[in-house]
């Protein structure tokens, strides 16, 4: 009896001991990975920074990032989807292939379908400093934005404002009557409903747009102005018009989450405070300077410069249909607050300043 007991205390004791030794090698190992230096693997769906705006905000982050913790970290990057399709990104980072990766929620609407909300509004905000505003307030006020990227593993780092989404044709288009018998290249489910009546949308990535121009499959060319830029749509086309349909932050960068955790507190806010005064420095410098260097390159080119009127945009805005109503009972019947999200992005957005050419979400 005395002897079984004795080996009792023994085995108590043991297994105190191995319990003691994994909690301090768990906390070493956190201790560690945030002191010791660590590179980290990262994919990007853009080009290389040279020639894509968003990849460029991307390595900024970066280079912050490794200069604020002293190079304890630092990335190994891998550009323009080498490492698999847009729609792959996400995967590869929640299971931690990659530790870091830049991709747009759009792609896989069935893990994030409230992630690309800002792209069902026609003629939202253009003004990146309004738009930055309103996406951190309004992420503020529904949880469920963030509960959805701890649900695929992930964590936000930044989400900077991108280009206005514009048009680069073959042919001059100034008012809504233009476009006419005009196809236009597009992509995302509802941009091909929201072109005037008489207009053709045909659905197409950004990397084919040049040959659908240079055979005349297509008269123009919707996308960010930063895309028009890497895809050289200017040597194909002869005006770039500002309709200013949309705007949005169409290249966010993630975290696995996984990885996250592993980091000390101190580093934690470092990799988030990098991100934030990224979106800024975005919104002060990048844009700014993207918008300089893409126009000297078209207008060296010859590029013609249009421009929709005020009264012309509303005209558009009242032709087309309601996009917002179909998105909102979608994700409600999922558990979102849809029409909720719909109302207070145009309250958000008008009280920092923009102007709605009319209101949406108004079922008849």
């Amino acid at each position: 009896m005395y002897t079984s007991k004795r080996r009792l205390g023994k085995m108590l004791s043991v297994g105190f001991v191995i319990l003691f030794a994994a909690l301090v090698f768990c906390f070493n190992v956190q201790y560690t990975f945030a002191q010791m230096p660590v590179k980290l693997k990262a994919a990007a769906v853009f080009p290389p920074p040279e020639s894509s705006m968003m990849s460029e905000v991307m390595k900024i982050w970066q280079d912050e990032v490794t200069k604020r913790t002293k190079g304890q970290i630092t990335f190994e990057t891998y550009w323009g989807c080498s490492l698999g399709a847009p729609a792959e990104h996400i995967e590869l980072l929640k299971s931690g292939v990659v530790q870091v990766a830049q991709f747009y929620e759009w792609y896989t609407p069935g893990k994030l379908p409230i992630g690309d909300f800002e792209y069902v509004f026609p003629f939202s905000p253009v003004d990146s400093e309004i738009m930055l505003k309103s996406l951190r307030q309004i992420r503020s006020e529904f949880p469920q934005f963030y509960q959805d990227h701890t649900k695929q593993n992930i964590k936000m780092m930044l989400d900077a404002p991108g280009a206005t989404n514009d048009i680069m044709s073959t042919v001059p288009l100034r008012t809504v009557d233009d476009f006419k018998g005009i196809k236009v290249a597009i992509i995302h489910r509802y941009f091909g409903r929201w072109l005037p009546p008489g207009a053709t949308a045909v659905t197409r990535p950004a990397q084919d747009r040049y040959d659908l121009l240079r055979s005349g499959v297509v008269q123009a060319n919707s996308l960010p102005f930063e895309l028009q830029y890497a895809f050289k749509i200017h040597e194909v086309t002869k005006y770039f018009i500002r309709a200013d349909m949309i705007s949005g932050s169409y290249a966010p960068v993630f975290m696995n989450l996984d990885t996250f955790k592993k980091f000390s507190p101190e580093i934690q806010k470092i990799l988030l405070e990098a991100g934030r005064d990224t979106e800024l420095k975005t919104v002060k410098e990048i844009l700014p300077r993207w918008w300089d260097k893409c126009f000297k390159v078209w207008n060296a080119a010859g590029i013609q410069f249009l421009e929709f009127s005020k009264e012309e945009k509303r005209k558009w805005a009242e032709m087309i249909e309601d996009t917002t109503i179909e998105w909102a009972a979608e994700v409600e019947g999922k558990g979102y607050p849809g029409s909720k999200i719909v109302q207070r992005w145009q309250e958000i957005t008008s009280e920092f300043g923009h102007e709605w050419p009319r209101k949406w979400g108004i079922k008849k």
